[in-house]
Parts: C-alpha cells; structure tokens; sequence
C-alpha cells in the first residue's frame, strides 16, 4: 500500500492547524483532507474512502460519538483516533504511527522527563518536543525543538527532555529509523480544557478542503 492509498480525514476546530496538517501529509504522500464543519462531514465527504479519521480535542464529544456511528455504518474498515494536541506536526506524526507502527523498545519516563530507547541494531533517532502557546485564546501557536538527532549504537540510551519543553500543553515525537511515537508530555492548559469541557470557544473561520483522494 502507499501512502497515496491512505486516506486521511481530519476533523478539529483551528483553521492554521488543518490546513498545516493537511499540507504537511500531502506533502508525505498521504490523502489527507480536513474539516471544522463537524455537522457537514457526511454531506461533504464520501466517507466510504477514508481509511482513517482523526478528532481533534474541541469536536463536542457527543458529536463525535454520533459521525464514529454514521460513518463506520458507511465504513465497517474505517479506523478512528484521538489527536494529542492541535499542532499540525504531532497529528502527522500520529498518522505515520497508526499506518506504520510504533518503533520498538521506545518508551516515556513521565516521573523522570526521559525518553528510553532500547534497540538492537544502530539507528538514526530523533526526539523532537513540540508544545503550543494560546495567545489569543484558544488558538494554538505551535513551538518545537529538536532534543537529540544521531545514530545510536544497539543498547539502551536514555534522553531527558529538557526544561525548555514546557509541563504543560507538551508532546515528543520518537522517530527511530522508519518508524515514530507520539507522546504526551503535559496535560493542556487549564484554560483550554475549560473551553473544550464547557464548548464555549469562538466560532472558528470555516475550513473544508476538497482536495482528490489520489
């Protein structure tokens, strides 16, 4: 299968973060399209060729639950995940993590700050911290550094993750060889999950890209 046959819907609140990571997806060959019409899907998209669908942390609870529904009535062989955050990177790692697998023998201290790798031949590993700021609120503005980039003898190497990845509203991304892990760093904002909890975040500018699924 290539990534061209693998076809992405995205459904999230931020206009920027859609469309960065529809953009950053094509770009890796995937069919990636993106949407914050959440009461439109079924009408603007033939849900019968999307292999996989990501929500986004401000789609209404109960609204997800009702399109996971409708669209596995229309799909019994789509799949569905949870976007950590609203970067665009973190939700395009999270698509190469579900089609491609997680890397073996990577796991996250949280007690501690610290990446484990563990592997048994030498490779290329890269740990990227990636986190947002929400000024204004709720749109996200997304930061990263790259913690550490080399090739790593076979064994078990630790990388603490460092003070400037910041407790709160924070992620890394683990790609060894091929493959990549996401995973939390620190809970949201208290300030965003009261507008996620209570739905009352300012209606965004509306996105729905209608690019192919080629």
């Amino acid at each position: 299968m290539t990534n061209t046959t693998k076809r992405v819907l995205i459904i999230g609140r931020s206009a920027p973060v859609l469309l960065d990571a529809v953009s950053i997806l094509r770009e890796r060959g995937y069919a990636a399209n993106a949407t914050n019409q959440v009461a439109r899907v079924l009408d603007d998209y033939d849900m019968r060729e999307v292999a996989l669908v990501i929500f986004g942390g401000m789609v209404p609870p109960q609204a997800k639950e009702a399109l996971q529904t409708e669209i596995r009535d229309l799909n019994p062989n789509v799949s569905f995940i949870q976007g950590l955050g609203g970067i665009a990177a973190l939700l395009a790692a999270q698509v190469k993590e579900f089609f491609d697998g997680t890397p073996p023998g990577v796991k996250y201290d949280a007690d501690n700050r610290v990446v484990r790798v563990t592997h048994t031949s030498t490779a290329r590993v890269v740990v990227e911290g990636l986190w947002a700021t929400f000024e204004p609120l709720p749109e996200p503005i997304p930061h990263s550094a790259i913690i550490a980039d080399g090739v790593l003898a076979p064994g078990e190497h630790e990388i603490a993750i460092p003070d400037e990845v910041p407790e709160q509203g924070s992620y890394i991304t683990v790609r060894v060889a091929e493959r990549v892990s996401a995973f939390q760093i620190g809970e949201p904002p208290q300030s965003i999950k009261r507008l996620a909890a209570t739905q009352s975040a300012p209606t965004p500018e509306p996105v729905t890209t209608q690019l192919p699924w080629q």
